[in-house]
């Protein structure tokens, strides 16, 4: 073999080694390119567990039926009529429809109309709706007197409590009220007492069952006779 010959060969090998290197180079590279595409799939992972808190958040905010969560039990523990208020906003109010009225419960007794001093009556509320349902605030109290007049009675200072009620579960409301004693206090004797509860339009008719006189206070700034909040004893 001349010596040019050989010369050209041990070129040919030099480049030979050339290619291969940079061919063992380009594939190091693209493994490298490879683990820079891990966080997509960890952000793609971060986002499907971020739409899955999202789709329960929601599932249990609707109460509607999925996968259980943290806000679905808060739902369950107040649709239970724990009372904590927690998930109150996803049961439904309570409606005049849904419920029924009547004197009497806790918190209120059988007034004495005979004393010049302030008596306590209750009205209770049932839910007959069949679903749970929250109430709270103030209902309207209006007194129909026998002489034609009418009293829509003020509030007092207590701070309404929200509550749920199961079916068939109730709760009540308290009316202060100031008999009218003397022969010349200016009275109303109630005949009708128009009962609406919170946030609702239509209302109950109750008969007034204890005779007896009110002090007509209707003008004043602070009467002797106001309704209290419902779920306040």
């Amino acid at each position: 073999m001349s010596h040019r010959t050989a010369l050209r060969r041990g070129r040919t090998v030099a480049v030979a080694g050339l290619i291969t290197a940079a061919a063992f180079g380009l594939t190091a590279c693209n493994g490298t390119g490879g683990s820079t595409a891990a966080p997509a799939a960890s952000a793609a992972a971060d986002n499907g567990a971020g739409n899955s808190t999202g789709s329960g958040g929601t599932t249990g905010g609707s109460g509607s039926a999925g996968t259980p969560s943290a806000k679905a039990g808060d739902g369950a523990a107040a649709a239970a009529g724990d009372g904590s208020g927690r998930g109150g906003d996803q049961v439904a109010r309570c409606t005049t429809d849904g419920m029924q009225a009547g004197w009497g419960a806790e918190g209120g007794g059988v007034p004495d109309m005979k004393t010049d001093q302030q008596q306590t009556v209750a009205v209770w509320l049932k839910n007959i709706s069949g679903s749970p349902c929250r109430i709270s605030g103030f209902p309207g109290v209006q007194i129909k007197g026998t002489e034609g007049t009418t009293w829509d009675l003020r509030r007092s200072g207590q701070a309404p409590q929200p509550k749920v009620l199961k079916p068939n579960a109730h709760t009540s409301f308290t009316i202060t009220l100031l008999p009218g004693t003397r022969a010349d206090d200016h009275k109303v004797e109630p005949g009708l007492v128009l009962i609406t509860p919170p946030n609702e339009k239509k209302h109950f008719q109750l008969q007034w069952p204890y005779g007896g006189a009110i002090l007509d206070q209707s003008g004043a700034t602070h009467p002797g006779t106001f309704v209290n909040p419902v779920n306040v004893p």
